[in-house]
């Protein structure tokens, strides 16, 4: 055997080997890929459902806030206007001190005082606690004009019945005050702040 033959055989084996070493280094390579594929599908699939779940959450988290959100709404328009027509009634019982007036301040009072508790889980924690500071207040207003109506009836003497007046106006003022304070407030939750 000549050199050139062993070279052409030497040659042969290693391009033997060599091309299905290349065949099989393609087929592995083809493989690898196709399961790098398949378990990037998989995972973006698993993604996909995942944000799937969290938007179906979010939509119900999103009716169900816009559904208490109206609601809220709704019930401190109706407060406001009760709180508005217990004001008046209070005005009306500063400017004129009579058994008429007192009842349609009572009333007012009771409405007032029924429709915060009654819709509690509805207000704000913080705005419940200044609505029963105004009702505490109104109550003694209630109280205290009461009382200077039967002292007027029975003619007690003008000292007490001014202390009276000092003990109802400072009621009122405050009364008067916190109702503004609310409202700012409630304004400023209707327009989006917090």
């Amino acid at each position: 055997m000549e050199l050139k033959d062993i070279v052409n055989i030497v040659l042969g084996i290693i391009a033997s080997i060599g091309g299905s070493g290349v065949i099989i280094w393609f087929l592995v390579k083809l493989f690898a890929n196709t399961l790098a594929d398949k378990y990037k599908e998989k995972i973006k699939l698993g993604f996909e459902k995942e944000l799937e779940s969290y938007r179906n959450q979010l939509e119900v988290l999103k009716a169900t806030t816009l559904k208490y959100n109206d609601r809220q709404f709704e019930l401190y328009l109706d407060l406001w206007k009760n709180l508005q027509e217990l004001k008046f009634s209070c005005l009306d019982l500063w400017s004129l001190a009579n058994k008429p007036n007192l009842q349609k301040f009572k009333e007012s009072l009771k409405k007032t005082d029924r429709q915060i508790e009654t819709s509690s889980i509805l207000i704000e924690l913080n705005h419940y606690s200044e609505l029963r500071e105004i009702i505490k207040n109104f109550k003694e207003y209630d109280f205290g004009k009461q009382r200077l109506i039967e002292n007027r009836i029975n003619n007690i003497n003008e000292v007490q019945i001014d202390e009276m007046i000092e003990f109802n106006r400072e009621r009122k003022d405050k009364c008067l005050e916190l109702i503004e304070l609310i409202k700012t407030e409630i304004q400023t939750k209707i327009k989006g702040g917090n």
